[in-house]
C-alpha cells in the first residue's frame, strides 16, 4: 500500500477527452473544458495496479490506475479538473495535513496512527477483496511453503516504507533481516535478482507483476485483526470534502467499476 515536490514547470498536452499536463512529478486532467478550478491529489505512482507512471500515446509520460480513476470520480463529483502530485509514499500524510493537497489515494491503510493525523474515507477496498501476500521468487517454491519459512535467522524479506506491508513484515517475520526501502520496483528486482528472498504487498499488485511475466509466486497471509482495506485520506475536519468523496466510493462500488478498473489495470 502504495508515498515535496521540488519542481513545477507543467507542459501542455491533449489525450483523449482529459487533457493532461505535466512534468516529471506533477499531472493535470482537464476533465471538462467548463472546469475553471483544480483538486490537487497526492499519490506515490509506483505502485501498480493502483497507480503508475506510463508513456502516453503522446510519449510523454502520464499516471494511470485503479486509484487515478477514483481519483477523476471524486474532481468530477466535485465539478473540478484534477492534479496529481507524485512523490515518496512517506511524504503523502504530511503533505495533506500540511493543505499542500487535498487528499490521497495510494493504496493507503487507515491504521490508527495514520488515523491520528488525517481522516479516511470508507474503504474502497477490503481484506475480502484486496488479500494481503508475500512474493517468493518461483525457483523457491519448495524452499518456501508458508509464512513461517520465511521467519527465520539470513532469511531477507522486503517491504516499501512507510507502507502497511512494512509492519507485516515485522509481525510475520520478526526474525528475518527486513529490507525497508521507498522504490517498490527496486524491490521487486532485488527480489527477481536473488538479493531478498520474499516481498510483502497486496495481491493486486503482485497479479500486475506475475500477468506481465515476473517469476513469482504468491503466499497469502491470514486475515488480520484491524485491517481496513485502502481508503481516500484527507485532511483533519475537512467534513464537506470527505462528505463527497465517500459518496462517490459509495457509487463506484455499487456500479462494480472499481471491481472493473482493478481487473483492467492487472492485465
Amino acid at each position: 500500500m502504495k508515498k515535496l515536490l521540488v519542481l513545477f514547470v507543467l507542459l501542455l498536452s491533449v489525450v483523449g477527452f482529459s487533457a493532461c499536463t505535466n512534468s516529471s512529478n506533477v499531472f493535470e486532467f482537464i476533465l471538462d473544458e467548463s472546469y475553471t478550478e483544480f483538486v490537487t491529489m497526492a499519490t506515490s505512482a509506483d505502485y501498480p495496479p493502483y497507480e503508475s507512471i506510463v508513456e502516453g500515446e503522446d510519449g510523454k509520460n502520464t499516471v494511470v490506475g485503479v486509484d487515478i480513476e477514483i481519483a477523476k470520480e471524486i474532481a468530477k463529483a466535485l465539478g473540478k479538473n484534477l492534479r496529481i502530485v507524485h512523490k515518496g509514499f512517506d511524504f503523502l500524510i504530511e503533505d495533506v495535513r500540511n493543505g499542500k493537497v487535498d487528499f490521497i489515494i495510494a493504496a493507503m491503510t487507515p491504521t490508527p496512527s495514520r488515523a491520528e493525523i488525517i481522516d479516511f474515507s470508507q474503504s474502497y477496498y477490503t481484506e475480502d477483496s484486496v488479500p494481503q501476500v508475500v512474493l517468493i521468487h518461483q525457483d523457491n517454491v519448495s524452499e518456501y511453503v508458508n509464512i513461517e519459512d520465511l521467519n527465520v535467522e539470513g532469511i531477507r524479506v522486503g517491504a516499501q516504507t512507510g507502507s502497511i506491508q512494512a509492519e507485516f513484515a515485522e509481525v510475520f517475520t520478526p526474525n528475518a533481516t527486513a529490507k525497508i526501502i521507498q522504490d517498490l520496483n527496486e524491490l521487486m528486482n532485488n527480489l527477481q535478482n536473488d538479493q531478498i528472498d520474499a516481498l510483502f504487498t497486496e495481491g493486486p499488485v503482485a497479479d500486475t507483476r506475475i500477468n506481465q511475466g515476473a517469476p513469482f509466486v504468491k503466499l497469502e497471509l491470514e486475515i488480520l485483526e484491524g485491517y481496513e482495506g485502502n481508503a481516500v485520506g484527507v485532511k483533519k475536519g475537512n467534513t464537506e470534502l470527505l462528505s463527497v468523496i465517500n459518496q462517490v466510493i459509495t457509487d463506484l462500488i455499487a456500479s462494480g467499476k472499481i471491481t472493473e478498473w482493478l481487473n483492467e489495470y492487472s492485465s
